[in-house]
């Protein structure tokens, strides 16, 4: 599904952004380097981005986040999209979440992660920033955007949320998207057709 997972780690903790497609290579990365998983963020729900969560070793002290207006598509099939790949994802009602809305700040490690609200790939999409630092998700692409055309999509909403990227950080902020290539935003800026007719 050429999804990308992320993986911040510091002082033997980790924190894994979308554990996709790539469960294993978590898995294995956490081993050889020694590293406790502490926290799971979802940056939205969709199959590609959740399947291989049940491959990790979760317990209580595992830390799950979503946004709060995201957070049923864990649990619906039909939302999650795996349904499409007959495999129905339902998290396990044992798994506490906890749900997160905009300017929200997740600690990891003494290092603040800000959470922000993009609507419009799904309603619960979000970015997290870090430093100069964006994981953006499928709210933004290297030269493109996310679809709109799945539940909870709206075309209008991923165009505020690109406004919303755009006046928020600064230029020199580097992106991590949910799908290919990354750089930063000032690059982004000049090549994504999406932002050529923003105000």
């Amino acid at each position: 599904m050429d999804v990308n997972t992320y993986l911040l780690a510091k002082d033997n903790q980790a924190l894994v952004i979308d554990p996709g497609f790539n469960g294993k290579e978590i898995i294995d990365h956490l081993e050889r380097h020694n590293l406790k998983l502490v926290s799971i963020i979802f940056t939205h729900g969709h199959y590609d981005h959740i399947k291989d969560f049940n491959l990790l070793d979760i317990d209580e002290t595992v830390n799950v986040y979503i946004c709060q207006e995201e957070l049923d598509f864990l649990y619906q099939p039909n939302l999650n999209l795996s349904s499409m790949f007959n495999h129905d994802f339902m998290l396990s009602k044992n798994i506490k979440v906890k749900t997160l809305v905009d300017g929200d700040i997740i600690d990891f490690v003494k290092e603040e992660l800000k959470i922000i609200h993009l609507p419009g790939h799904t309603k619960g999409s979000i970015g997290i920033i870090y430093n100069q630092h964006f994981f953006s998700g499928d709210t933004l692409f290297f030269d493109s955007i996310g679809r709109t055309d799945l539940p909870t999509g709206n075309t209008g909403k991923i165009f505020s949320s690109l406004k919303k990227i755009k006046s928020s950080l600064p230029k020199n902020t580097m992106v991590y998207p949910g799908h290919g290539k990354g750089g930063r935003l000032s690059e982004i800026l000049q090549v994504n057709p999406y932002f050529s007719n923003l105000n």
